[in-house]
């Protein structure tokens, strides 16, 4: 890489240090409703400083003005607020023809944030020139919307069309960070590495470092192995929707949190199962995401993963990306 890394943005004269995780909130495959999860983030801020929510959910509230206090408390206790476009709630629930981009920017007027993702055409079209220009002019809608919002564009595209897409996004908008979606990345974890070093190698031919952000990359595996390759922030369920184990980072079913419970002091803080195995997995990735970011300051990422990856794990990544076996 030719751009050399960046370590913290400033979000709202906050701090936010590289990489970083974003603990999802939404009422789609989650256990407990949108205004639970955002109760426990906001009374956990001192443990972790940032989480991302959805419009759409937000849109639906029956009591808008309690998660407009909770988020407004957040903020003010120093956490970083990130608002999704809510296109994913949309699509599961079926709501697509309802759910536009008006109606976005009216949760990001009610709904104050630090950080929002822009409102993202998921059938884009295949004319790159005009799927450029599409990107650029919805950007422009939202941030005018926005106001001291920033927004962060959301691009879709083929794998190999994402390096060249992203660059010239960027470079248009003048934004500081930009998301792709991992899943659009490749089939496997290996193709998707390779497609996150892409990216940024096309964005660090700018002038300017440009932070790349992963949608639903939850795993503390993979969200490693991406960093490694370059990318800067990643937001997922998974913390609320498995239990990790702290020794190995590997993931397991919400209901075998009976398993780990021992790992941190939260079993014996007299919380409800949910409440416990929530802490236990934010106190999990907060660890993980300090010691990754140590870990690249220092230029030995490759160390941190070869420390805490399963052995077998390691050498596939070794193999694939030529990293030095010691």
């Amino acid at each position: 890489m030719t751009m050399p890394r960046l370590l913290e943005l400033e979000i709202s004269g906050k701090a936010l240090p590289l990489p970083i995780y974003f603990p999802s909130i939404s009422s789609v495959k989650t256990a407990l409703q949108p205004l639970d999860y955002l109760q426990v983030l906001s009374s956990l801020v001192g443990l972790n400083g940032q989480y991302l929510v959805s419009a759409f959910d937000l849109a639906a509230l029956p009591s808008p003005e309690v998660a407009a206090s909770l988020l407004g408390a957040s903020r003010a206790a120093g956490a970083v607020t990130l608002m999704d476009s809510g296109n994913y709630e949309s699509f599961w629930k079926d709501a697509q023809r309802q759910w536009l981009q008006p109606a976005f920017h009216e949760v990001l007027n009610a709904f104050p944030c630090d950080l929002a993702f822009g409102f993202d055409e998921q059938q884009p079209p295949t004319d790159s020139a005009e799927h450029l220009a599409l990107l650029v002019a919805q950007w422009r809608k939202d941030q005018a919307a926005a106001g001291a919002c920033q927004v962060v564009p959301i691009i879709h595209a083929e794998a190999s069309k994402l390096p060249s897409l992203c660059s010239a996004v960027a470079d248009q908008t003048g934004v500081f960070m930009l998301a792709v979606a991992e899943r659009r990345l490749g089939d496997g974890v290996i193709d998707r590495a390779r497609a996150v070093l892409a990216i940024r190698n096309a964005l660090d031919k700018l002038d300017r470092y440009v932070a790349l952000h992963l949608l639903g990359t939850g795993n503390p595996i993979s969200i490693a192995l991406y960093s490694a390759m370059g990318a800067d922030s990643f937001d997922g369920l998974e913390w609320c929707q498995t239990v990790v184990d702290h020794d190995t980072a590997l993931l397991y079913h919400l209901s075998q949190a009976d398993f780990f419970a021992t790992q941190t002091a939260w079993s014996e803080a007299g919380l409800s199962f949910q409440a416990r195995t929530l802490a236990h997995n934010l106190e999990f990735y907060a660890s993980w995401m300090q010691q990754l970011r140590e870990a690249i300051s220092k230029g030995e990422v490759v160390d941190f993963c070869r420390q805490n990856f399963p052995s077998h794990v390691f050498r596939h990544c070794a193999a694939a990306f030529d990293w030095s076996v010691s």
